[in-house]
């Protein structure tokens, strides 16, 4: 600390502090968050390994006592052929219509329900050495080794869902024969199924002993044969009664339709009636031609008359006769003539005179025959006209006539129509009362036993192994089951992982738990005996300065707090950890690292002091000058990890201007840190922390040291921090592993965001790695670090790691490996420049 100035200490700073934008590496905490990739899901099960193996075992020997105490239950299976109805008689209704019957789609499955009937067990019950049996079997085995009585296994009786009564025909209710519980029982231990693509059924029983269970398939096949051929009979049979009703019925209607028949067509005519409307029919017949001839002869002489008569008013020639066309022709003759005269001679001269005279007279007679020729034409179509009327006025009466006898005959078509239903359906049914009595006589049926059940030779129930399966999938099943609600319901951070994709928030490095660490390795002691020691023990040993409370204390070599675990035991998992978290902040930005630091935490309790000194130590031993500055000032803790005294001056009184820098600063508390205690514990904190002269010693002290760390209070509690985070270049946020819950992380997060603060990442602390979350971790730790497990590890101070084999040599030049000196040389903790040592 010679070249140490504090006339250069004091410095103009601006109230508002331009801060540098958010480091590259942040993540965009406003898109969606990715989804869970498969090995999120492994790492779940790897975690939860434990209770997954623990549920199997309770799975697997659950399953072995069942498989083991329970009664085994034997299956015989007896097969039936439900096949198409074969008529007895051909070419019959009745018989036709069992056939079509039996040959809808639905009917064999139809059968198949049959055989689960009520009404088929209860007639297989009728047999007393079969309801004996049923009715004396109990329980025994597992079930009766949980609960001392019930059934064997449990009887399936979500099938059965009819009455426990069946109604007849007449309405009256029937109760069964056996009592209904039996039924149920006994249906339980039925098993119909039918084959695929065939006409085949199976019918498998199963009970604890193995011939009961033969006999049971047998009789029920037989019994189902039997009750199938019965019910058809019996349904025959009440058709056969109703059939032979009716027919009496129809017969009685027959003779009486007959003689109401007979009776009207007496009183009504009905025969003459018959004949005259066959007359009448061919008279219509006939006047209804003449009428369509007369209207066409009289269509066709209007049309001609009106042709003649339009035709008067010129000189046509079409409607004239032989006589009118030869004075025409005279005519033109004449008129020919008096043209030749009169080329000759003038209208004076006799003979043309003459001619004209001869022309006028012609001309008159010409259309005198041609008035008498439309006259004539006129008479004949008056003449169609009336024969068109007459035709028209009798076949009127003709219709008359017809319609008359028409309603004559209604009711006589109604009897007769009535009587011949009555005769056909009286046929049919006694036609169908010798088919039906046929078939009932024939007693046919379309089942028929294919196999006889046989008493088994093994049991059917159970298979151990299957049991054994099965109980281990239901443990996996309720181990998993548990270990992904364990893990939903865990709402703390465990791993980088949480950080990043949760969170959105980057992670710096995960420290493992120094006690877990040294419990593993027999070398634990508590860690408050270092505050209670004093400096006595060789943690801390005071300097040429003597007993005086500013007198700076010096952790030796050999005697470092286990707190700083990079120095206490640099080949731990927390000293990689620190190493791989300085190395994150050294690249945390591009040009040159982040010099001030702030080092904080959500809620108290989460090892921010301890992660400032290591962070401290890990950039001291990389060759950088580091400046720690105790920044709590309600609870200041960095002093008890080096056994200094606390109410003595310090960052309050610089702050204030009671002190000055070089008065409060212990330098060399670990090598190349020194330390600025938090001084007297003041009223008003935050605005102490906030006020520009903090700022001050904050750019002062980033001039004269590499790195400045400073640890401050919790963000929840208090806004000591975040009032901090304005003056630094970068804040690291300390979250305690599988503790600090993620709420109270955002919260903490958001605030520093926003006051604009460089937010560099998180360090998750204080994590068991032993842990299924940190299995790889831990593992790949101990294949690097100790597979040699045959050599002793030499000093940690004395060592250094090879560039691709991890190896340990001496380190010529003392305390620190040779990775971190390399780090020195070419980093900023190499410029002599800077440090001014």
């Amino acid at each position: 600390m010679s070249d140490f100035n504090p006339t250069k200490f004091i410095r103009p700073i601006p109230a508002n502090l331009p801060r540098s934008s958010e480091p590259s590496y942040e993540l965009d905490g406003g898109g969606q968050e990715q989804e869970v990739q498969l090995r999120e899901y492994f790492r779940i099960l790897l975690k939860y390994r434990v209770l997954i193996a623990a549920c199997m075992g309770v799975g697997l020997i659950l399953a072995l006592i069942y498989a083991f105490t329970v009664t085994p239950l034997y299956t015989a299976a007896s097969t039936l052929r439900i096949s198409t109805y074969e008529p007895v008689l051909t070419s019959t209704k009745i018989e036709d219509m069992l056939q079509d019957r039996s040959r809808e789609s639905t009917y064999l499955e139809t059968q198949v329900q049959e055989l689960k009937s009520f009404s088929l067990a209860d007639k297989v019950l009728e047999d007393p050495s079969i309801r004996a049996k049923l009715d004396g079997s109990s329980s025994t085995g597992f079930w009766a080794l949980l609960f001392g009585s019930g059934d064997p296994a449990p009887v399936d009786t979500s099938s059965v869902d009819q009455a426990a009564y069946a109604v007849d025909y007449a309405g009256a209710p029937v109760g069964y024969r056996a009592p209904v519980k039996l039924i149920r029982k006994y249906i339980g231990l039925v098993d119909i199924r039918p084959v695929r693509r065939t006409s085949l059924v199976g019918i498998g029983v199963t009970a604890e002993d193995p011939d009961l269970a033969a006999y049971l398939a047998n009789r029920h096949a037989t019994s189902y044969i039997e009750w199938v051929r019965t019910t058809r009979v019996e349904q025959q049979a009440r058709g056969l009664t109703f059939l032979r009703a009716q027919s009496d019925e129809l017969r009685e209607k027959v003779i009486g339709l007959e003689r109401e028949a007979a009776d009207y067509a007496e009183a009504n005519s009905i025969v003459a009636v018959n004949k005259d409307e066959n007359i009448t029919a061919q008279r219509m017949s006939q006047l209804n031609r003449l009428l369509t001839e007369a209207t066409a002869k009289r269509i066709e002489f209007e049309n001609i008359f009106n042709e003649a008569e339009s035709g008067l008013k010129s000189p046509s020639a079409g409607f004239d006769d032989g006589s009118t066309q030869s004075m025409r022709a005279e005519l033109a003759k004449l008129e020919g003539e008096l043209q030749q005269l009169r080329a000759k001679y003038t209208d004076q001269y006799p003979r043309v005179q003459q001619v004209r005279s001869q022309i006028e007279g012609l001309r008159a007679s010409v259309e005198g025959a041609r008035r008498q020729t439309v006259t004539g034409l006129r008479s004949k179509m008056q003449a169609a006209q009336e024969e068109e009327k007459n035709l028209r006025e009798e076949l009127d009466q003709q219709k008359s006539q017809a319609f008359e006898l028409a309603k004559r005959q209604v009711q006589y078509n109604v009897l007769n129509r009535e009587l011949t239903s009555s005769r056909e359906m009286l046929e049919s049914v006694l036609r169908q009362i010798k088919e039906t009595s046929i078939a009932v006589e024939s007693n046919a049926s379309n089942v028929s036993v294919v196999d006889l059940a046989i008493p088994p030779n093994d049991p059917s129930f159970p298979r151990k192994w299957l049991l054994i399966v099965v109980g281990l999938g239901v443990g996996l099943a309720a181990g998993l089951g548990l270990s992904f609600l364990l893990n939903y319901l865990d709402n703390t951070v465990r791993t980088p992982e949480d950080l990043t994709q949760v969170l959105r928030i980057p992670s710096l490095g995960v420290v493992p738990s120094f006690e877990l660490e040294m419990i593993g390795k027999g070398e634990f002691e508590d860690s408050e005996s270092f505050a209670e020691d004093g400096g006595g023990d060789g943690l801390a040993s005071r300097n040429g300065r003597g007993g005086s409370p500013m007198a700076p204390v010096v952790a030796s070599e050999g005697n470092v707090p286990a707190q700083i675990a990079f120095l206490s035991d640099p080949r731990s998992l927390a000293a990689e950890a620190y190493r791989s978290i300085r190395t994150g902040i050294l690249l945390s930005q591009a040009g040159e690292p982040p010099r001030t630091l702030l080092v904080t935490s959500a809620q108290s309790s989460e090892g921010k002091t301890t992660s400032s000194i290591n962070l401290a130590a890990s950039l001291a031993s990389a060759g950088g000058r580091v400046a720690l500055i105790d920044a709590d000032l309600r609870r200041p803790s960095v002093h008890r990890q080096f056994g200094i005294e606390s109410n003595v001056p310090g960052l309050v009184e610089v702050i204030t201007g009671a002190a000055s820098l070089a008065d409060v600063i212990v330098p060399d508390v670990v090598k190349r840190v020194h330390l600025i205690r938090s001084g007297k514990i003041p009223p008003n904190p935050a605005e102490l922390l906030g006020s520009l002269e903090m700022a001050s010693v904050i750019d002062e002290l980033a001039q004269h040291f590499d790195y400045v760390i400073i640890d401050s209070p919790p963000i929840l509690p208090v806004t000591d921090s975040v009032i901090l985070s304005r003056y630094v270049d970068g804040v690291v946020l300390v979250i305690r592993g599988a503790s600090t819950p993620r709420r109270v992380i955002k919260d903490a997060r958001d605030r520093l965001r926003a006051v604009g603060a460089r937010f560099l990442g998180a360090i998750l602390n204080d994590v068991d790695v032993t842990a299924g979350d940190y299995y790889y971790y831990n593992r790949y730790y101990q294949a690097y670090y100790r597979s040699d497990e045959g050599s002793e590890p030499k000093a940690p101070s004395r060592r250094r790691r090879g560039a691709n084999t991890g190896s340990t040599h001496a380190d010529p030049q003392g305390d620190r490996p040779q990775g971190d000196r390399e780090d020195s040389e070419t980093g900023r903790g190499g410029n002599s420049s800077a440090t001014g040592s």
